[in-house]
């Protein structure tokens, strides 16, 4: 999967500074956000209610919809927000694309399989072609009990400074193949 190309300048081109000053008091604070062909989705607690958001993002200039009454008008904060979510976290948006480890070639790439892959899924795969998490455990200086918080607060969708790290461990031990002998 080839991740949707969305830059600052872009919203830029379309917006104000202070629509897109505006947009970041917004940012990460969406929800049911999905990527469906080329349109960004997301929904965001206005002051009206909740908004329904919309970005296509394959579009020169891009174009968007948002229930909101500036955007009647003129390129709202919402849409300028839900473009900014995307740039910063695009794992947050639900996709019915998946990376496949094998086709990573760039970092965002390899951030997004991070952030969309479960750590649980990796320590499946890193047990079945070499290493437990005892091992593993003993590789990374992260004790077993951590390691087992680690995956319980992954699992429900919390970040640790320790998630992250520890998926690449795993990655990198499955695709060398290291063997617990």
């Amino acid at each position: 999967m080839q991740l949707l190309k969305l830059t600052e300048e872009q919203l830029r081109n379309i917006s104000t500074g202070i629509t897109i000053q505006r947009a970041e008091n917004y940012v990460g604070k969406f929800f049911d956000c999905k990527i469906e062909d080329n349109v960004l989705k997301g929904k965001i607690r206005g002051n009206h209610g909740v908004y329904d958001v919309k970005l296509k993002i394959d579009t020169d200039p891009l174009s968007y919809e948002c229930q909101c009454e500036t955007s009647k008008e003129m390129f709202c904060k919402h849409a300028a927000a839900l473009g900014l979510t995307y740039i910063y976290t695009p794992w947050v948006f639900e996709s019915n694309k998946k990376i496949k480890r094998e086709n990573i070639n760039s970092p965002e790439e390899l951030q997004f399989y991070l952030r969309t892959t479960k750590l649980k899924t990796l320590l499946e795969d890193l047990k079945k072609c070499c290493l437990g998490v005892a091992q593993l455990s003993d590789i990374t200086g992260i004790s077993v009990q951590q390691i087992s918080a680690i995956v319980k607060d992954d699992s429900s969708g919390k970040f640790h400074t320790l998630t992250a790290p520890l998926k690449l461990a795993c990655l990198y031990l499955i695709e060398k193949g290291v063997n617990s002998k």
